[in-house]
């Protein structure tokens, strides 16, 4: 039993059950008719009551209440069932018949890197005009203190706008004169006001960089507007070079990132890494918090190479000294693991979502550099992903993997590829065959939009071929490509999932590459569960499993198709603890600390319009 969930415990017993009943009166926490000369070793630490809850467990799909014990699942049945495991120090949440469903998991994110800057980010992620949008950046330039920055970086697209564009470099510049801004669409287009290029030293002599543009004016000056063509290192430099922060704040930033998560009922994550988030210095704050206890979700990550040309040496040096599946949080099981290499094992084997451009062909030794950090993880039984976006890539990496496998074999060591929008059945069997796994994102309910208008309304039909995929019974992962790419919001995906449109509202697919509900619910837990190991443990509400489930705000399994989007949670819980809680369960919601800095975009706009 954690440390919160025992003192918790003794105070009731202090309280005495006469207090427990007396407090627990209102309309969430209810301890009536606790059953005397009960065996107190099987008394439950929670116990959810009067819910619709989805299971996923095949032999018991829906039940009405959940009994939790020492972060587990200890029964889930019927009210009158459930109640038998009450006692005077159980806590007794009424869903009020709202539907409670299992975590949901993001197989592919980068929220330890996000979480470092979160509470700096100026969000657009739902807004619905470009007025709104350059108005909150006016707003937020004018309360930024001189030396810091206006971020607007990832979670929006222009074709959510009823505008269905951009805004121009004039608009920016009137809407922050004076405030330096940064704002990147995906990995496609960034952009920066005249104070912004100023501060970078930005001007008629700056050269673009290999696969970069600087838009520039008939005079040669660089207008502020960049283009990836199609490498987005144009971008990396600008986001480094922004002004860094204490580590009070970055400590803030996280634990508020995390909390935040949780508000969409997201109970786990799994963390991609990223360019410029090193191993392990990027990581300190957050294995810090999770060692403290601190860190709500559960959390597994893999580390993505850092220097090209160096990839195979960073490797040796990691897998050296941490073992795959390490778990250093003690505060609860699978806190926060390392679970081996990617999503880029190789810069040279990245190909770019940039459906802005044409696609990018990797180079032609790629192979030849793959190969021995394949067969290096293999042999140190470090799980791989390894990010591909198009068919062509996907071929060659298999390619490498099959070759590998043909004199080192895989075993049974967990593999996947990232992204693969354009897979095609080939490469999805040969995935089957060699035991991977295929994680998606909601990545094209942002570029879907853009990769219609280069290769075609009838080519995005099966971009990925979800059916195909769900219908072959290979593991397949649902996540965000959070924070610089798509939003955090979960449920955007899952609508995405079972309606095929994108943020503008164009409808990608037809009915025969959709899924149901439950399908995509499916995805987003059980599926997910998968890429860290653990679909064995989490994903379902059995017996035995982790206690990690949400009730929702609105149901899921019955609400029209338009408004799945707007679901959240309105109790989250982890582990057996509650880690967010909303509306009537917002008492239960743990106390966080004010928003650091004190000028936080977050404070005024939140992280999702409205």
């Amino acid at each position: 039993m954690s440390y919160s969930k025992y003192v918790w415990r003794k105070r009731l017993i202090l309280m005495g059950a006469a207090t427990v009943l007396a407090a627990c009166k209102n309309a969430t926490i209810a301890n009536e008719g606790v059953i005397e000369n009960f065996d107190s070793a099987v008394y439950a630490d929670m116990i959810i009551i009067n819910a619709k809850v989805t299971t996923q467990d095949k032999n018991k799909p829906v039940a009405q209440a959940i009994a939790v014990r020492d972060g587990k699942i200890l029964d889930v049945d019927t009210d009158e069932i459930i109640h038998q495991y009450r006692g005077e120090t159980t806590e007794v949440i009424d869903a009020k018949n709202r539907r409670v469903i299992p975590g949901l998991i993001d197989s592919h994110s980068h929220f330890l890197r996000s979480g470092l800057a979160y509470t700096r980010e100026l969000r657009w992620d739902g807004v619905p005009d470009l007025e709104t949008a350059l108005n909150m950046l006016s707003e937020q330039a004018s309360r930024t203190p001189k030396g810091e920055w206006v971020r607007i970086i990832g979670g929006w697209s222009p074709w959510q706008f009823k505008e269905k564009r951009l805004p121009t470099i004039a608009e920016i510049n009137k809407a922050a004169p004076d405030t330096p801004v940064y704002i990147q669409y995906f990995y496609s287009v960034g952009m920066l006001n005249q104070m912004g290029m100023d501060k970078l030293g930005i001007n008629s002599n700056t050269e673009d960089p290999k696969g970069g543009k600087f838009v520039r004016d008939s005079h040669g000056t660089p207008t502020g507007l960049m283009l990836a063509q199609p490498h987005p290192g144009i971008f990396y430099g600008k986001i480094a070079a922004l002004p860094d922060t204490s580590e009070e704040v970055k400590v803030n930033s996280t634990i508020h990132l995390f909390h935040e998560l949780a508000k969409f009922g997201l109970t786990s994550v799994i963390d991609a890494g990223g360019g410029g988030f090193g191993y392990p210095d990027g990581y300190s704050v957050a294995e810090k918090l999770a060692t403290e206890g601190k860190l709500p979700l559960r959390t597994s990550f893999y580390l993505f190479a850092q220097n090209p040309g160096k990839e195979l040496e960073d490797y040796h040096n990691w897998t050296r000294g941490n073992k795959a599946g390490t778990n250093t949080d003690s505060t609860k099981e699978h806190g926060f693991e390392i679970d081996g290499g990617g999503e880029y094992l190789l810069w040279k084997a990245g190909d770019f979502e940039n459906f802005r451009s044409d696609r990018p062909v990797l180079d032609a030794d790629m192979e030849k550099d793959l190969t021995p950090i394949i067969k290096l993880l293999v042999e140190r039984r470090w799980p791989f992903r390894i990010h591909a976006t198009y068919d062509e890539s996907i071929t060659r990496i298999l390619d490498v993997i099959e070759d590998v496998n043909s004199y080192k074999p895989l075993r049974g060591l967990r593999w996947s590829i990232e992204h693969a929008e354009t897979i095609g059945l080939n490469n999805i069997e040969r995935i089957k065959s060699l035991g991977g796994g295929v994680a998606i994102q909601s990545r094209m309910v942002f570029l879907g939009d853009d990769f219609s208008e280069r290769y075609g309304a009838e080519k995005a039909k099966a971009t990925p071929p979800l059916r195909m995929l769900v219908d072959k019974g290979i593991p397949i992962g649902m996540g965000t490509d959070a924070t610089r790419g798509s939003t955090f919001n979960p449920w955007v995906g899952l609508h995405y999932l079972v309606t095929g449109e994108t943020v503008s509202g164009r409808k990608l697919y037809d009915s025969s590459n959709l899924l149901t509900r439950e399908e995509a619910l499916k995805l987003y837990t059980i599926g997910s569960a998968w890429f860290s190991g653990e679909e064995h443990i989490k994903g379902r509400l059995s017996k035995g499993q982790l206690a990690d489930f949400a009730i929702l705000s609105k149901d899921y399994m019955e609400v029209p198709l338009k408004e799945i989007k707007s679901i959240r949670s309105v109790l989250t819980v982890v582990d057996g603890e509650v880690v967010y809680g909303d509306g009537d369960y917002q008492s239960l919601s743990p106390k966080l600390e004010p928003l650091l800095p004190s000028w936080s975009p977050v404070k005024f706009y939140g992280s999702y319009w409205p």
